[in-house]
């Protein structure tokens, strides 16, 4: 029984080392889609799509490069060569993956992601500052341990014993406490500022907008997470319908996937 067992372990030890672990590397890459109604060029990092009717100069850009499942980053720019205003927003946006449909987010929503985000970070700053706080108002405790050995008539006895005494330091907790509030108004601040510099950041996010004849009107945009499905391509399709005319723009997505084995042994 005990030679089975030992058999047993060396095979599943063995299996181990062959197979070992396995990590993947992704890297992602973007192109346009060849179509027949579009010109695409590059221009500092961004894919751009251009297409015209005898209204409207609709040109699509998208970020040249994005880490697997992350959220795409896109640039409308419209030109309104017809008589009359024409909206222009998220709302005339839609965009599928495959064969998925992805939300855009509204300005809206990101400033609400950016808020809600910074209040997390002050809930926690506040739970942690309570928690210190009280720790630094309680009394310190100090054990002491003694033992010995008696002698008497009757022969001897060994002892042993422990002692506790309470101590509050007024100063030390005054001053631990101020640390604590300084801590915190440093972390507040630290929150704020990081909140104002990303509500900055979306300064030109595409919002609704009346684009006028003879003028134009471009704004960035942000979809929520896509998807990756091990795929070594993906299209995405991102289609603009403006006053009843739709300009669909189509890119892909190649990716590269490498497995690594790591032996354990």
């Amino acid at each position: 029984m005990l030679d089975h067992i030992n058999r047993f372990l060396f095979l599943a030890l063995g299996l181990v080392t062959i197979t070992g672990c396995a990590t993947q590397t992704i890297n992602t890459s973007f192109n346009a889609f060849p179509s027949d109604d579009s010109m695409a060029y590059f221009s500092e990092g961004w894919i751009i799509q251009k297409q015209e009717s005898d209204d409207y100069v609709v040109q699509m850009a998208v970020r040249d490069g994005k880490q697997a499942w992350e959220p795409i980053t896109a640039l409308l720019f419209v030109q309104n060569k017809s008589e009359e205003p024409v909206n222009v927003s998220v709302e005339n946006i839609s965009f599928q993956q495959d064969e998925y449909s992805i939300d855009l987010l509204s300005y809206n929503e990101l400033t609400q992601q950016h808020i809600s985000r910074a209040q997390s970070r002050r809930t926690a700053l506040a739970l942690s500052a309570m928690a210190q706080s009280f720790s630094a108002a309680q009394s310190q405790t100090t054990t002491t341990y003694g033992s010995g050995t008696a002698y008497g008539s009757g022969g001897k006895a060994s002892y042993y014993g422990t002692a506790q005494s309470y101590t509050h330091d007024p100063a030390a907790s005054a001053a631990a406490q101020a640390q604590i509030q300084a801590n915190v108004q440093a972390g507040v601040s630290n929150i704020q500022s990081d909140l104002q510099r990303n509500l900055n950041s979306i300064d030109g996010y595409l919002q609704k907008t009346t684009v006028f004849p003879g003028q134009s009107y471009s704004g960035r945009f942000q979809s929520q997470m896509t998807r990756f499905d091990q795929r070594p391509e993906s299209i995405y399709a991102l289609t603009v319908e403006l006053d009843g005319e739709r300009f669909s723009f189509k890119f892909i997505e190649e990716a590269d996937i490498q497995t690594h084995q790591r032996k354990l042994f």
